[in-house]
């Protein structure tokens, strides 16, 4: 099916009920909001649509909400925030009270310094050694600037005694500005290379898309669209969960022309062809 290409969302915004935004790479650059993003979300709410914020941040919600907060995105402009770092914790908290639980005993956590509230407290013991670990939850480098180098050792250490990860966050790289940095995704991916056991919660996984339809109490999945800029999460889960779709060229992809008005069209069928995720719409930026 080709792909459609808009000039504004509200060529579209009559087909559905709910908008599901992504947040890195879709509304914001890791340090400022794009352009028109407040615009088109007072546009949605004008005309009574559900919005939903589903990011693969390995935050909590509420930590999300802060950032949307302090970045002028207040509460009137959406109805809830999912992220993969909420659902992952909601449940290891429900696995807590399951004989069956998967994950269980002291779990060694990547990034400590920067992901320190998935966890449940009182649950889990964090571990500092790996010999004394039972999972890892793979939450992403601890530094923004780190590499998949300042973590080869520990995986192949860790692979060695035949931990289990959890990974809470998908996404293998995200934008800061004009830089790319790595995330758990881009661990677990190689954790995985290696012959390690890896587990998901996020996107593309179908927990968070749930998790969506819940909040908004909407079953017909036909009224959904959602809206980002990775082919390989968010459209991805996209088409398995059977809501409609909508790729931005503001994120991770390279399918912008120079200039960056315009979409390169040959790249995106290129690039969905090569991933086998395919969207039904897809715009520069948000407008």
């Amino acid at each position: 099916m080709a792909i459609k290409e808009l000039q504004t969302i509200d060529e579209i915004s009559d087909f559905f009920e709910v908008f599901i935004f992504d947040i890195w790479g879709t509304i914001y650059d890791g340090q400022a909001l794009f352009e028109g993003v407040k615009n088109v979300l007072q546009s949605l709410r004008q005309k009574g649509k559900c919005i939903i914020f589903l990011s693969n941040s390995p935050q909590i919600e509420n930590v999300v909400y802060e950032r949307l907060s302090a970045l002028g995105i207040d509460s009137g402009l959406f109805d809830e925030i999912v992220t993969s770092g909420g659902e992952a914790k909601r449940q290891l908290s429900a696995s807590c009270q399951s004989k069956k639980k998967q994950f269980k005993g002291p779990v060694y956590l990547t990034g400590p310094n920067r992901y320190p509230n998935v966890i449940p407290e009182g649950n889990f013991l964090i571990e500092t050694a790996l010999n004394k670990s039972k999972w890892i939850l793979n939450a992403g480098p601890d530094k923004a600037e780190e590499t998949l180098d300042n973590y080869i050792k520990i995986l192949q250490r860790a692979k060695s005694l035949n931990i289990p990860m959890l990974c809470t966050n998908p996404d293998k790289t995200v934008l800061h500005g004009n830089k790319t940095h790595i995330c758990a995704g881009y661990l677990a991916a190689y954790y995985s290379s290696i012959g390690g056991v890896v587990s998901y919660i996020g996107k593309p996984y179908p927990a968070v898309f749930e998790r969506c339809k819940l909040l908004s109490g909407k079953m017909d999945t036909s009224r959904y669209l959602m809206i980002g800029d990775n082919l390989e999460t968010d459209i991805r889960g996209a088409n398995a969960i059977k809501f409609s779709s909508l790729l931005l060229g503001t994120g991770v992809h390279k399918i912008t022309e120079k200039s960056g008005c315009n979409l390169d069209l040959s790249a995106i069928h290129s690039l969905q062809n090569k991933l086998s995720s395919f969207a039904d719409y897809a715009m520069a930026r948000l407008r």
